[in-house]
């Protein structure tokens, strides 16, 4: 039985799905766009002002999930740390504290998330219902939040220095309760971003095909 994975060819019908593998050219503009995101999400100055929630899980989750070629997860990661030592600059003290001995714990907060992402495109098939992909996709998302949750603050506990005098059951008090913001930011994002694969892929079919549009 086949994945989705396997499939390199557009369907011919006029209705996309985000099971839809994006062509090439549509990868680039997508990883333009996430690193675009993550640049603007990123700046305290811009976000803060705008209450817009850092899009960066959500990016490397989507990313897992569309973009085929491992070149790309590279640069997204590299762009990241780059993103985070420009808003370092920009934003001075607001975001020194992200930079730690403790930093490498939130690459690999990336990386679960985009492995999360890869592992939900391979669980995906072509002849089950599409409630059945949906739940998956939630299901590898949460599981990728919630890996990332903990990578993130349990490095942050014991490798930042910030917190040599807190145990690590008051540490996990205090933090436990953004589980539930950086669940639903990053399930929003998420969401959005599979509706404008959709859309997007739906266009460029009707484009290349019209006919099926009829």
């Amino acid at each position: 039985m086949k994945t989705i994975a396997d499939h390199s060819e557009l369907k011919t019908s006029s209705h996309a799905t985000f099971l839809d593998k994006p062509t090439p050219s549509a990868q680039l503009l997508l990883f333009a766009v996430l690193v675009l995101s993550m640049a603007a999400t990123r700046y305290h100055h811009f976000s803060a002002v705008l209450h817009i929630a850092d899009t960066s899980w959500a990016a490397f989750f989507l990313a897992g999930l569309y973009l085929r070629a491992r070149w790309m997860f590279v640069a997204l990661m590299g762009l990241a740390v780059v993103i985070d030592l420009a808003a370092v600059w920009t934003d001075g003290l607001g975001m020194t504290g992200c930079f730690s001995p403790a930093y490498p714990g939130l690459l690999l907060a990336y990386g679960a998330l985009w492995g999360a992402g890869r592992l939900s495109r391979h669980s995906m098939r072509e002849d089950e219902p599409a409630l059945a992909t949906i739940l998956a996709v939630i299901g590898w998302l949460a599981l990728g939040v919630i890996a990332a949750f903990a990578l993130s603050n349990l490095s942050f506990w014991a490798w930042s220095g910030h917190f040599v005098d807190l145990t690590l059951g008051d540490y996990l008090q205090r933090v436990m309760g953004y589980l539930g913001r950086y669940m639903a930011s990053t399930n929003l994002y998420v969401g959005l971003g599979l509706g404008v694969m959709i859309v997007a892929q739906t266009l460029t079919i009707r484009l290349s095909n019209p006919k099926a549009a009829h």
